[in-house]
């Protein structure tokens, strides 16, 4: 947080220096520039802030996944349970037509050999 408030403040600064040397115009756009992105900074230190939260939470509750974690395992469970299963059933319609070609080359010379009969 104080990197965060002294980077805001630098940003501050440099902008006020700078807002000397211009028009009135230049300088509320800069003024609004910078306001931008000291709230951006807030954000991305509330988000850091957040995340190391989550992590002390895990930590102290020896619950080293979140829910979100637990979901992604159960997906990727699941994305390989139908990848099985789709191979098991190609293996199954593989050996099926197979068999019967085998059966319909049988028939064909069952049938060839009783039309020379």
């Amino acid at each position: 947080m104080k990197k965060l408030f002294a980077a805001a403040m630098l940003v501050s600064a440099v902008g006020l220096v700078a807002g000397c040397q211009d028009e009135p115009e230049d300088k509320m756009e800069r003024a609004e520039e910078n306001v931008s992105e000291a709230v951006d900074n807030l954000g991305e230190a509330a988000e850091e802030a957040g995340a190391a939260t989550e992590q002390k939470a895990r930590e102290m509750t020896n619950n080293e996944q979140t829910t979100g974690e637990v979901m992604e395992e159960k997906m990727d469970a699941a994305g390989e349970n139908i990848e099985d299963a789709y191979d098991t059933s190609a293996d199954y319609v593989e050996d099926k037509s197979e068999a019967v070609k085998d059966a319909a080359v049988e028939s064909k010379e069952d049938l060839e050999r009783a039309m020379e009969e």
